[in-house]
């Protein structure tokens, strides 16, 4: 008989889908698999916008106390909803191969950005996403948008909004048919992990899932989350910091502070990336003027 393992998740549409392609490759090594979804403080307070949860894993923390507790063996997440303080026991096992780290553009009547009409309302609760637009476009104005994939399409139909911002690995997973225009990375630089699926399982068993990792996104991952962390940003700061690992490391930070914008381009070493992407941000966090 093949080993079971439980495989957590929260019940959107996005993230079955995200937890899909886990399971898949836990079918293909032979185990016996089944799907428990959890509902996270995410998917419950849905009017609270995400930087007002401060760092604290909204869409996460029910998952990792159902590891802790033995109730599932394996939690999926997108990798950008987990914090730097994960549960204790709980540890990060392996990555799928990066999806798609770009944001859409997706405008009610099939504009671009640059089409969109002057003082066009923008849904999206991201202070990072609205920083970055206003910058491009200073006359956009901008509302709260929380909820599912489908829901806030709904929302940007019924005419709430001229356009949202979604991430487009989101849209390309649940395999929607949907206009938009994909944001170029260096100005609209993603968050750190923004289309990478994490697999969480309890430290001791990471060798459950290890057999699935990704080692080229797992540089990616760790550069990002590195910055991240040494920078002190979270969803309350508008910051993208993104990592490319195609032989050498590229890496992209950007912080915009009261109207200004802060960038670094970097190229690292992919042997000594995480030390090298360390260096760099403790220089920037001092550019930029951000607490240690």
């Amino acid at each position: 008989m093949s080993e079971r393992v439980v495989v957590g998740t929260r019940g959107s549409k996005l993230a079955l889908a995200q937890t899909s392609k886990v399971v898949e490759r836990l079918k293909e090594e032979g185990y016996s698999v089944e799907i428990r979804i959890i509902k996270s403080t995410g998917d419950i307070m849905k009017d609270k916008p995400l930087y007002e949860f401060k760092g604290s894993g909204a869409f996460v923390r029910a998952l990792e106390h159902a590891l802790v507790r033995g109730e599932i063996d394996v939690a999926v997440h997108s990798y950008k909803d987990i914090p730097s303080n994960m549960l204790e026991g709980v540890t990060v096992s392996a990555v799928l191969e990066r999806d798609s780290p770009y944001d859409a553009f997706i405008a009610r009547n099939g504009e671009s950005l640059e089409e969109i009409k002057p003082n066009a309302v923008i849904g999206t609760s991201s202070l990072r996403r609205r920083a970055q637009l206003k910058l491009y476009r200073s006359d956009l104005r901008f509302e709260n948008l929380r909820g599912n994939v489908d829901t806030r399409l709904r929302k940007l139909r019924e005419g709430l909004y001229d356009a949202i911002v979604l991430a487009e690995a989101g849209i390309q997973r649940l395999g929607l048919n949907v206009k938009y225009q994909r944001l170029p990375i260096e100005r609209f630089v993603p968050p750190a992990n923004q289309g990478i699926i994490a697999v969480q399982t309890r430290v001791g068993e990471e060798d459950l899932v290890k057999f699935m990792n990704h080692e080229e996104t797992w540089i990616e991952a760790e550069v990002e989350r590195i910055v991240m962390k040494t920078l002190g940003v979270g969803c309350a700061i508008p910051a993208g910091i993104y990592a490319e690992c195609r032989g050498k490391v590229r890496l992209i930070v950007q912080v915009i502070r009261d109207g200004r914008e802060f960038k670094v381009i970097e190229e690292l070493s992919r042997e000594s990336a995480i030390e090298e992407a360390r260096e760099i941000a403790e220089n920037f966090r001092e550019e930029v003027g951000l607490r240690a």
